[in-house]
């Protein structure tokens, strides 16, 4: 059984709270340990639909850490808060570089990855015809597309079955835990 894995979401103002539970859910569940980490100066953060939520910690305090997998929602002002932030680029740049796994759902795929050139021509799918803002990558028009060390998910709507790709990938060593958890709450998969 594969032990010690450790993602970060990183959420900043603005970010699409159902997309950001369902997955911190899904890693939970599957004993996967979670920092959910606030790109913002506080971990109280602002969601796109009013939702209160705290972060674990901040991105700052955890920018030297290194993560086996970094997830980031979306919603349109989070993901520009995202993007607009220099330590969050440097952050998805490093983990790059060491080659984990980066996990784009919705709108951050294109608004965060393709706006600063980290796909590097990868495939992936975003949300909301973003896509055509960016000349960074090559859209697939899929629920959720994986490129090497690269997952991203369109949107809301495939929250879960992005969440257990990204399981899956993570417990390679280990896939009847991913499947049992999927069968458990209900989720078609694979």
């Amino acid at each position: 059984m594969t032990m010690g894995k450790h993602v970060a979401v990183l959420l900043a103002d603005g970010f699409e709270e159902g997309e950001a539970v369902v997955f911190i859910d899904i890693m939970r569940r599957l004993d996967i340990k979670v920092d959910v980490l606030s790109c913002m100066e506080t971990t109280a953060l602002q969601t796109y639909f009013e939702t209160r939520i705290s972060a674990d910690d901040t991105l700052a305090n955890k920018c030297h850490h290194t993560y086996d997998a970094v997830m980031m929602p979306g919603g349109p002002k989070g993901t520009d808060n995202l993007s607009a932030n220099p330590m969050v680029i440097e952050f998805l740049q490093r983990h790059i570089a060491a080659d984990k796994y980066i996990c784009a759902l919705c709108s951050s795929g294109a608004k965060v990855l393709a706006a600063h050139n980290l796909l590097q021509g990868r495939n992936y799918t975003t949300g909301g015809g973003l896509e055509k803002k960016f000349a960074d990558g090559h859209f697939v028009d899929q629920k959720v597309v994986i490129d090497g060390k690269f997952i991203s998910g369109k949107g809301l709507g495939v929250s879960f079955e992005f969440a257990f790709t990204v399981a899956k990938a993570l417990l390679t060593d280990d896939p009847q835990k991913v499947d049992w958890q999927a069968s458990h709450i209900y989720f078609e998969h694979w």
